[in-house]
């Protein structure tokens, strides 16, 4: 299983959320978008959830 976590970019947030400096960390599963976040702690954490939580083997 692949999961990424990485900043979205400025082209995928609103203009409100852009003049607000809002950032939001995506959580990427093999290839698919499985959450957001508002900070990169809260990404990873779910991100490693994730992880632990794959089958083994």
């Amino acid at each position: 299983m692949n999961v990424i976590v990485h900043e979205r970019d400025n082209e995928h947030l609103s203009r409100e959320a852009r003049a607000m400096g809002i950032v939001v960390w995506d959580v990427i599963q093999n290839g698919e978008l499985v959450g957001i976040f508002p900070s990169q702690d809260e990404a990873n954490a779910y991100r490693q959830a994730l992880e632990e939580a794959q089958p083994q083997g």
